[in-house]
């Protein structure tokens, strides 16, 4: 097989002849990213060649590139050694930080479920010892001990629970503790100790597309142990659903992007646990919530017909499962549910989500809830109906897509104003210190700001007509400076360019479109709306003005919007605490309708019409014309 050299590295790998590039470079050991899913159309992934040749397939989407260069993701491994060089600026993946979360957090339980009924419980127990004259297995003997707690319902043991039950029993005469979760008619026995006393713990989950995030409960408690939220490993192969499930396409790639996850999970995971001091055996249980690709990647079930019309998942409601069966690094055979998809693209994140509302309990009074990620995913409804789409906002609102965009985490420009005399940008970062990149909610400030100054045409194009010294005119495009080299952590010039913008201007569109449509086909105007629900992890950063300003969020008085943060996370650790939640969530994913975008010709009117600050209506968005 050929020689593949990498420099400046030096690395070499051998594969075979006719594999993707990409695939060798991170073979050995670059991780490098193709934002666009492999298609070859992003042009982060170029490398210049040195020796030999690594020709891209026939009908590969043009790309004006120098001879001597190629695109990773589409170039093949030829029958002769090669050697490439990859250039700084290329698509290599950034450091990957993760932010502790408020390990002070409760969870909010409503009041008529106050008293605690979590998925797993740890029970003390009394076995007899084994007389001769019964016949009795040990088996038999722990499930007549288990009768008092599990009524009719059936007990099942696992292979690992038989293989360590005659010594646990043996050990302490019959007295042992056992993790058990009740699911239906069936009690599952996860875990034996003989009287040691550990204590019960479970996960929440919150798998999005961009962050994912992890929580630790001591579920006697009701009480958050730790927090921790990092980027997706997913992104190195493709910076949205659709991006990913053409990536899976590809021989081998849906187990690579199944592994990805995983590791995401269990990077956390193993953080939280160093942080606090518990074994992966000590976490018996756990609720995975996550929109309908992203769990058919957990589960390493092909996407591709989510992608293709009529837009089928594979399931919308999901079995429980063992940690084992999704390489999660939990006790083995830890129960992990997965919260129940309403569709396509509408998933368990949203019925998660919806528990942290009052939509969902009798209420009279309709609300609109936001969900505001890589995917746009809107509810609107009351105790009564339930409507919901979703929508590809793309990763701009978790800054993704732009050349300096970055999570909401430290170092994150977080908040932005712009001299109306200069143009010139002032900032607040999160954690303080020097500022490393712009996430979310600092790009919906700046926008904002630049349109309320005159520095951002209504287009969303940086105007001409003020010259500013921190816009910088580069033949047809512009840039916008927002911290020179000498500012920046990073030892770089900050700066947004046009297309950042432009990102954004489409990720907001998409949004308000999706909400309009709903609005119309319930026969109601954005006024009728008691509450607005604004969930996602940039919202606690959010100025509420300024995503008015660039018509994300309807014009409406302040005081009908609630900030829920990320509310899938808090709604799964609400499932790990509470039946009465578990039960309710069943229902309401029953009970909501589902409203495909793409069979609504209306969508793509609405969303022309929006693409402009704040729309093309003014009268929607009084406050800002005034």
């Amino acid at each position: 097989m050929p020689v593949v050299t990498i420099q400046p590295s030096g690395k070499t790998v051998r594969v075979a002849p006719g594999g993707v590039l990409i695939d060798a470079l991170r073979l050995a050991g670059e991780p490098f990213e193709a934002p666009c899913g492999g298609q070859g159309t992003c042009g982060r992934c170029t490398v210049r060649l040195i020796a030999g040749d690594a020709p891209e397939p026939p009908g590969a989407p043009p790309a004006d590139l120098p001879l001597d260069m190629r695109r990773a993701c589409l170039a093949r491994v030829g029958e002769t050694d090669l050697t490439v060089f990859l250039p700084e600026a290329a698509g290599r993946a950034e450091d990957r930080d993760e932010e502790s979360g408020d390990p002070a957090f409760t969870p909010d339980l409503s009041p008529d479920v106050l008293a605690l009924s979590p998925l797993a419980e740890r029970l003390k127990l009394a076995v007899p010892e084994p007389r001769p004259e019964d016949g009795l297995s040990d088996a038999d003997r722990l499930e007549r001990a288990l009768r008092p707690v599990c009524g009719e319902a059936e007990v099942v043991l696992s292979l690992p629970v038989l293989r360590a039950l005659p010594d646990a029993l043996r050990r302490r005469d019959g007295r042992i503790e056992a993790a058990v979760v009740r699911e239906g008619r069936l009690l599952h026995v996860v875990d034996l100790a003989a009287g040691t006393g550990a204590g019960r713990i479970g996960a929440a989950i919150d798998l999005g597309t961009t962050t994912v995030s992890v929580q630790l409960l001591d579920l006697a408690a009701g009480r958050v142990l730790a927090t921790r939220s990092g980027y997706n490993d997913q992104i190195a192969c493709g910076q949205d659903v659709i991006s990913r499930i053409n990536y899976a396409a590809a021989p081998g790639r849906l187990a690579e992007l199944q592994a990805r996850a995983a590791a995401t999970i269990n990077r956390l995971l193993r953080r939280m646990r160093q942080d606090i001091g518990l074994a992966a055996a000590d976490v018996v249980c756990a609720v995975l919530s996550g929109n309908t690709v992203m769990l058919h990647l957990l589960l390493g079930i092909p996407p591709e017909y989510l992608r293709l019309a009529p837009y089928t998942p594979a399931l919308l409601s999901i079995p429980p499962l063992t940690a084992a069966e999704l390489g999660l690094d939990l006790h083995p055979g830890a129960r992990v549910h997965c919260s129940p998809a309403v569709g396509s693209y509408v998933g368990g994140d949203i019925t998660a989500g919806l528990l942290c509302t009052e939509m969902t309990d009798g209420d009279a009074e309709i609300s609109l809830y936001i969900d505001i990620g890589t995917n746009g995913e809107i509810v609107l409804g009351n105790g009564d109906f339930l409507m919901t789409c979703a929508c590809s906002a793309g990763p701009a609102f978790e800054g993704g897509g732009i050349d300096c965009g970055m999570r909401a985490a430290d170092g994150a420009i977080a908040a932005v104003r712009a001299d109306d005399a200069t143009g010139r940008a002032s900032y607040t970062v999160i954690g303080a210190g020097r500022p490393r990149g712009i996430c979310g909610s600092g790009m919906i400030d700046l926008m904002a700001e630049l349109f309320r100054h005159g520095w951002l045409e209504p287009s969303g194009r940086l105007s001409r007509a003020r010259p500013s010294p921190a816009v910088a005119v580069e033949g047809r495009r512009a840039r916008y400076l927002l911290a020179g080299a000498d500012e920046s952590a990073t030892g770089r010039p900050l700066a947004v360019s046009e297309a950042d913008l432009e990102n954004l201007l489409r990720a907001k569109a998409a949004v308000y479109s999706a909400c309009t449509l709903l609005l119309d086909q319930a026969g109601i105007g954005f006024d009728a709306l008691a509450r607005v629900y604004v969930a996602g992890g940039f919202g606690r950063h959010l100025h509420l003005e300024n995503a008015v300003t660039i018509g994300l969020l309807p014009d409406l008085p302040p005081e009908r919007f609630r900030y829920l943060g990320n509310a899938s996370l808090k709604g799964s650790s609400l499932l790990l605490l509470s039946r009465a939640h578990r039960e309710r969530q069943q229902a309401l994913a029953r009970r909501m309708t589902y409203v495909n975008l793409s069979h609504e010709p209306a969508y793509m009117d609405h969303y022309t019409a929006a693409l402009f600050l704040p729309h093309t209506d003014s009268a929607r968005f009084p406050s800002v014309a005034k």
